[in-house]
């Protein structure tokens, strides 16, 4: 019987210790950089070759241009994420917030809800209950 601690080792059988090469490893380490300062190099002439084609003055005015100045009877929304499905709930909300005729006999007002609420806690809702 063998003690757990121990192994038994064969004659026929080559075994190697479980080390890492260090030299392997700083040579993947210093190629995966050089490779990485590559790739940066070809991104930045394509990028610069692309703004010589684009603008071939090399003159950016817009820089100058300074902070978007606010203005009270313009609305400025440079950029939206909204759908139209977005669009619709939106105007329907804002619809259901203000005071409008339903129908076209105009029979019928429409309430915001906080104000509906409101009435039918104080009773004035009227309609006979």
């Amino acid at each position: 019987m063998s003690h757990p601690d121990k192994t038994e080792r064969h004659g026929s059988v080559k075994q190697e210790e479980d080390v890492l090469p260090p030299r392997l490893i700083m040579f993947a380490l210093v190629g995966s950089i050089v490779f990485s300062l590559v790739l940066s190099g070809v991104s930045y002439g394509i990028q610069r070759s692309r703004e010589a084609a684009l603008r071939p003055s090399g003159v950016y005015p817009e820089k100058n241009l300074g902070p978007i100045q606010e203005r009270s009877n313009v609305h400025e929304e440079l950029f939206t994420n909204l759908g139209r499905g977005q669009i619709v709930h939106l105007e329907k909300r804002q619809s259901m917030e203000q005071f409008g005729w339903v129908g076209e006999d105009r029979a019928k007002v429409r309430v915001p809800i906080d104000v509906a609420m409101d009435l039918v806690v104080n009773g004035a809702a009227g309609g006979g209950r």
